[in-house]
């Protein structure tokens, strides 16, 4: 890494864009937890409206999505567009990709942001309202946070070698990212923002792109195909047939006429006395151990120089005397 420059090409973009996604996301979960609270319900569906009845939340989560769509001045856009200069001057493709899914970035965060503050009427009975104090101040502090954060100088204090970064803002370079991220918007006001069937006859045309992007392109169904015909009948059942009819303690299975000091169950405790004593099984140590402890400690079994510990044989340690 070159020691000063600019910070899109230092390899510190992303790490400045994880600075200011940490207070646009978590305004996001919170004000989805304060929405939550107030229908009693993640259902999606059955919201709308809210903006009126929850209007420190509705603010705040306006705010989060226009940074994580990265319009500026918010702290996403400061970020984002660090990342995709860095992403154009290296590779042109990796950039097309960048600019495509910040573009799909702000559509589905304001198709959620309408779909719960607009939409149609409000349809709730609560009695404790948007929330306490406790609930709202987080949201306002988090909403500075995001309108705030892009200005930090960031390059300033975090570099590859303690020497500063230049960081600016390419104006003509950030009209197609901006661009791109206001048309999404516009598509998901004119989808989400009143009550229509409009997304349904789109879906409707796409027929099973639709359907397989709704159901994310199979990728649950895929992993647990893989993991529970596969993985846990293949590999889970057999180790389950091995620790019950096996490795048990004494009195089922197999085990019991293997003995028990070979008992794998009985090495395999995940207890540090069993495994310290296996560290020392010289001849002699039962008789060092009767020397130290006595005749009528003969169940001693072993003991262990290196831990300073004799075992005994319930499986405990016990100090040594000298």
């Amino acid at each position: 890494m070159k020691h000063g420059g600019h910070i899109a090409k230092s390899g510190l973009a992303p790490i400045f864009h994880l600075f200011t996604h940490a207070f646009f996301k978590s305004l996001l979960f919170l004000g989805a937890g304060a929405v939550i609270h107030m229908v009693h319900s993640n259902e999606i569906k059955g919201m709308g409206g809210l903006r009126k009845l929850m209007p420190v939340t509705h603010t705040s989560f306006l705010v989060a999505c226009l940074a994580i769509a990265g319009i500026p001045p918010f702290a996403g856009f400061f970020s984002k567009e660090e990342i995709l200069t860095a992403a154009f001057h290296a590779n042109k493709f990796i950039y097309s990709i960048g600019l495509f899914v910040s573009g799909l970035t702000a559509f589905y965060m304001f198709r959620l942001y309408f779909s719960i503050f607009w939409r149609k009427e409000a349809n709730v009975h609560n009695p404790h309202g948007e929330g306490t104090a406790t609930m709202k101040l987080p949201l306002i502090v988090l909403t500075a946070g995001t309108l705030l954060a892009g200005f930090v100088p960031f390059s300033k204090y975090i570099s590859s070698d303690g020497a500063p970064l230049e960081t600016h803002v390419d104006w003509v370079f950030s009209i197609a990212p901006v661009a791109l991220a206001a048309l999404a918007i516009l598509l998901a006001a004119a989808l989400y923002k009143k009550e229509n069937d409009k997304a349904e006859k789109i879906a409707a045309t796409l027929g099973g792109l639709y359907q397989s992007a709704y159901k994310k392109f199979y990728i649950d169904e895929i992993y647990l195909f893989i993991t529970q015909k596969i993985i846990f009948n293949l590999i889970g059942r057999p180790a389950a047939w091995i620790e019950s009819a096996v490795a048990p303690g004494p009195g089922t299975g197999v085990a019991p006429r293997l003995g028990r000091r070979y008992s794998l169950m009985a090495t395999h405790t995940g207890e540090l006395d069993v495994y310290a004593s296996s560290l020392d099984r010289r001849p002699g140590g039962l008789r060092e151990a009767q020397q130290a402890y006595g005749p009528e400690n003969g169940d001693v079994a072993w003991n262990t120089n290196l831990w300073g510990f004799y075992v005994n044989d319930s499986i405990h340690l016990t100090p040594k005397l000298t």
